[in-house]
């Protein structure tokens, strides 16, 4: 247990999970882009670049969780991380390999569902899982910040793209690659992603 002041705890926590920063600020700028886009092409782009984002942000913190258990409600968490990775890999599947411009066809509306799905539940699961991390970090001591810190550094390197990622380093570093290359065959094929574009600032 942690003696340090609150501040300086406060500090800590947030050095400790900076890493965790860039994806989670991608994730809330996607989310407040759907929030305002009718556009069904720049919608299912959103949508991938949501599945890619979550994935990866919510694979590295359960692998942080994974080493150091004690964390309060941490098993209610890994509850509503599987129901997420469950919507998650609804869109995953209706957006890999399709040219954002098509991925409506077919069932729209079972697409919008699993999509304001996934942003609703989003909201609820990264606030509780916002609230577990600090209080893990605030609570530990320096060594065990230190430790927290590495586990947190090395598991965004290898954090994978798909909602239900593989279980060791190397099927991470795999399924990333093909990800990787899809997105690339996208690109050749329509370089135009009006959601990735503009929440990347293009």
């Amino acid at each position: 247990m942690s003696n340090q002041p609150a501040h300086t705890a406060d500090a800590a926590a947030t050095a400790v999970l900076e890493p965790l920063a860039g994806d989670r600020a991608r994730i809330e700028r996607i989310v407040a882009r759907l929030d305002t886009s009718d556009d069904p092409t720049e919608r299912a782009d959103l949508a991938a670049e949501l599945s890619r984002s979550v994935s990866r942000y919510e694979d590295t913190v359960e692998q942080v969780l994974a080493a150091h258990p004690r964390g309060e409600g941490v098993r209610q968490l890994e509850q509503g991380r599987g129901q997420l990775r469950d919507v998650l890999s609804v869109i995953h599947e209706r957006t890999m390999h399709m040219d954002p411009r098509n991925v409506h066809a077919g069932d729209p509306d079972g697409f919008e569902r699993a999509l304001d799905e996934a942003a609703t539940s989003l909201r609820r699961h990264l606030d509780a899982e916002d609230a577990c991390l600090r209080r893990l970090v605030r609570t530990a001591t320096r060594d065990e910040q230190e430790a927290i810190g590495k586990q947190v550094r090395k598991a965004v390197k290898t954090a994978s793209e798909r909602p239900h990622p593989p279980r060791t380093t190397l099927g991470r570093i795999v399924s990333n690659l093909n990800v990787k290359l899809d997105h690339t065959l996208e690109d050749v094929a329509n370089p135009r992603h009006p959601g990735a574009d503009t929440i990347d600032g293009r």
